[in-house]
């Protein structure tokens, strides 16, 4: 019971693959192509969880990490009278990984795995602070899914969800 989290509002749930060690490289060029568009793209060279074939016993004895690349290319901007912020972009991986090769450059940059995009509205409400509705969606193509045969049948593995989120934000 410790290996699993389970997601109560789906059938899904995270599972403890074990420990991973790993060293890797990021290079990344942030470049404002105009005064409101800017293009970001990212290689990586990393360690990533992998699946090293059919699955006899437990799943993280199935589990061994390997070296990946990715490469990820972002384009951004507003729009000129609404001041609507506009993102797509795509990140592509070499090759099966159940783990996500950069985490922190993803958060720093603010890119996500596959085809995502978003888009921030700044609404103008009279009230104190700055309110925006955001919404993202992420792995449109419901890429990186991983299939694995066990002896009770197969079982698929995603480590990046397609998914969507919007909601308001306040900063004051």
């Amino acid at each position: 019971m410790g290996d699993y989290f389970q997601d109560f509002y789906s059938k899904g749930f995270a599972y403890d693959g074990g420990s991973s060690v790993s060293w890797g490289t990021r290079a990344a060029l942030r470049e404002r192509i105009a005064e409101d568009l800017e293009l970001t793209t990212i290689y990586t060279f990393s360690g990533a969880l992998v699946p090293t074939g059919t699955l006899d016993g437990a799943l993280r004895d199935a589990l061994r990490t390997a070296q990946r690349h990715s490469a990820s290319a972002d384009l951004g901007g507003k729009t000129p009278v609404t001041r609507t912020w506009l993102a797509a972009g795509y990140k592509w991986v070499s090759g099966p990984a159940l783990s996500r090769l950069d985490p922190y450059g993803e958060d720093v940059l603010d890119t996500s795995a596959f085809l995502h995009v978003g888009i921030r509205q700044p609404l103008p409400w009279p009230t104190f602070g700055r309110w925006e509705a955001n919404a993202e969606c992420d792995n449109l193509l419901a890429q990186g899914y991983v299939s694995l045969r066990t002896h009770d049948g197969q079982v698929l593995l995603v480590p990046a969800f397609r998914s969507f989120r919007g909601g308001l934000s306040l900063q004051f």
